[in-house]
């Protein structure tokens, strides 16, 4: 069970309200009263985002050699456990379990928990119809409490066989090998790695734009950002697939938090707070984007609310986590940058623009302002290029589909900045709120 003290049960508490409370405050009074300081602040501010921008676009591509499968490592090896946790998923059932008898283990080291709802009565059916080895299980998790995908993997891991815990979504395609070169990671890692992430790919990118820019924004994180992020030995945020754990690792840092719905990145700060690392490998898993703009709003939203609560559920004295951010912005501060989802401030800064840019033109003796708009001008073309150089460098050539991903990336800000604010709605109206988002089934 997580900690009380780094749960999200609790949103935010009376002096953590009170300080953003102040903070806003102080902020409209600096604007109002001291525009001066103000500007300077807009400066440091925008230096800061500028600096974000600048390390991955210019980083090599950081993908681990692929380890390839021995026939050897079946002797040795201890029970591994992947996990569907799934919902109203009947029409993926049988996608499921063909990748799952793909899976390159031996089947009686290989304990496989499908995790279900209990009132799932469609998707518990559907799985009941299909015939399955013998070692596989299905999991029925009791209704009450948090209806959330870390309070299923909770409940599921009581009845886990295993040394090695592997977490996958229901619409997943694991590469065959990828339990072997985890494992093999694992070999080679030592006691302190916890945990190694499995790149996600997007199998159905061709559908249309918002598909084409969702595999673009996957690329950047799993084959650019995360595996750069790994060789220097930071905190990385996990993806909510497709996670290979060591399960005494897992079990001393209390799980997942049951109350944050975006549990993934929450559990990879708290192993990094417990002193454990994080890799990533190279056979990745490939998985459906939304293909809905109302389907990609509603998990946006969550994913942008789950981070926001994990940021107010951390203890603000907590000193292992505040010397592992210190030495992260001393030497490469891109980890929180997650421009992934955090992609608003962009579009703030090209409402200035736009905003500033008429007026200018007509007081051209405003240096003061001009030079801002200079600055803010210079963070969005290099937030603009810095996203798509990244993207370009690490999706394969039959990924790129010409121009559309440059001429998108604006469009695509803009939505999850949306997304960003209805978040901040979530945040205080709904916080443990876990919206369905149903993905479409494509070919094998």
């Amino acid at each position: 069970m997580t900690p009380q003290l780094f749960s999200a049960a609790r949103v935010l508490d009376t002096p953590q309200a009170f300080v953003i409370a102040m903070a806003v405050y102080a902020f409209l009074g600096c604007i109002v009263n001291w525009p001066m300081k103000t500007c300077w602040r807009h400066v440091a501010m925008s230096l800061f985002f500028l600096r974000l921008c600048s390390y991955p676009p210019f980083c090599r591509r950081f993908w681990p050699a692929a380890i390839h499968g021995n026939c050897a490592f079946h002797r040795v090896i201890c029970r591994s456990i992947p996990y569907w946790c799934r919902y109203r998923e009947k029409d993926v059932v049988a996608q499921l379990i063909a990748a799952l008898n793909r899976l390159n283990w031996p089947r009686s080291k290989l304990d496989i928990k499908l995790v279900c709802e209990k009132d799932d009565y469609e998707t518990i059916a559907a799985i009941r119809c299909n015939t399955m080895p013998s070692n596989f299980e299905l999991v029925l998790v009791p209704s009450g409490g948090p209806r959330t995908k870390p309070k299923a993997l909770n409940y599921a891991l009581q009845f886990a066989r295993g040394e090695i815990v592997a977490v996958f979504d229901a619409e997943d395609r694991p590469h065959p090998d990828q339990l072997l070169e985890a494992w093999q990671a694992f070999r080679q890692g030592g006691s302190k790695l916890a945990c190694v992430q499995a790149p996600l790919i997007i199998g159905n990118f061709r559908r249309n734009l918002l598909t084409r820019m969702f595999a673009f924004e996957y690329a950047v994180l799993f084959r650019g950002l995360l595996p750069w992020l790994a060789r220097r030995g930071l905190v990385i945020p996990l993806g909510g697939t497709s996670n290979h754990f060591r399960r005494s690792c897992l079990e001393q840092v209390g799980g997942w938090d049951a109350y944050n719905v975006t549990e993934d990145a929450d559990l990879g700060m708290r192993l990094a707070r417990f002193g454990y690392r994080i890799d990533v490998i190279s056979r990745g898993t490939i998985e459906d984007a939304p293909e809905e703009h109302g389907v990609w709003h509603r998990q946006r939203t969550r994913w942008i609310k789950g981070d926001a609560d994990m940021a107010g559920a951390w203890p603000p004295a907590d000193e292992h986590l505040a010397r592992a951010w210190l030495v992260a912005f001393r030497r490469e501060p891109d980890l929180y940058a997650r421009h992934h989802r955090f992609g608003a401030a962009a579009p703030a800064d090209a409402a200035h623009a736009g905003r500033a840019l008429p007026a200018h033109g007509v007081r051209a003796a405003d240096t003061q302002g001009l030079w801002l708009l200079a600055l803010d001008v210079i963070n969005i073309l290099m937030a603009y290029m810095s996203f798509h150089m990244l993207g370009a460098k690490t999706m394969e050539p039959t990924e790129l589909g010409g121009y559309a991903y440059f001429l998108a990336i604006p469009i695509y800000w803009v939505l999850i900045s949306l997304s960003a604010w209805r978040a901040v709605w979530q945040l205080v109206r709904q916080p443990h709120l876990w919206e369905k988002t149903r993905t479409s089934q494509t070919c094998f």
